[in-house]
């Protein structure tokens, strides 16, 4: 996610929709860098909701606009999908509970593509036998 991702996840958490100058106020106290405050900075006046921020910076910055929130899993190198993978699972919580129900699908719709990607890339990967029935089973000192 990028420093303009994460913003917007936080400020949007129970907000469908936000002014330029609420979004400029939360910019100037997360103390996000200069880049994002000046495409913040850079929309024009109004109330905007999760999408149209994304939308008015891609294009003000001239690229197509996302629609997904981010760069495509298959693009990121395994320490960056990792790391998103982490950002999305400590964001979860508050984003089910607080979030607008276009968060919530956005934030549904990366989690699944990023553990998709990680899957694929880690079929083997190793499975703790705590996490399993059995483990439980033996933890709790029942049979299996």
């Amino acid at each position: 996610m990028t420093e303009l991702d994460t913003l917007l996840d936080e400020v949007f958490v129970g907000q469908e929709r936000l002014t330029r100058d609420e979004l400029q106020r939360h910019a100037l106290a997360s103390g996000v860098g200069s880049e994002t405050a000046m495409a913040i900075d850079g929309l024009p006046e109004g109330e905007y909701t999760f999408d149209e921020v994304q939308a008015a910076i891609s294009q003000a910055r001239g690229l197509p606009a996302a629609t997904d929130g981010g760069i495509p899993a298959v693009q990121l190198d395994d320490l960056t999908l990792r790391r998103e993978l982490g950002n999305l699972h400590r964001t979860r919580h508050d984003t089910f509970l607080h979030g607008s129900d276009q968060a919530l699908r956005k934030h549904t719709e990366r989690t699944d593509e990023m553990e998709a990607e990680y899957l694929r890339r880690q079929p083997e990967r190793e499975i703790d036998d705590e996490r399993l029935r059995s483990g439980a089973r033996a933890r709790a000192g029942q049979l299996a």
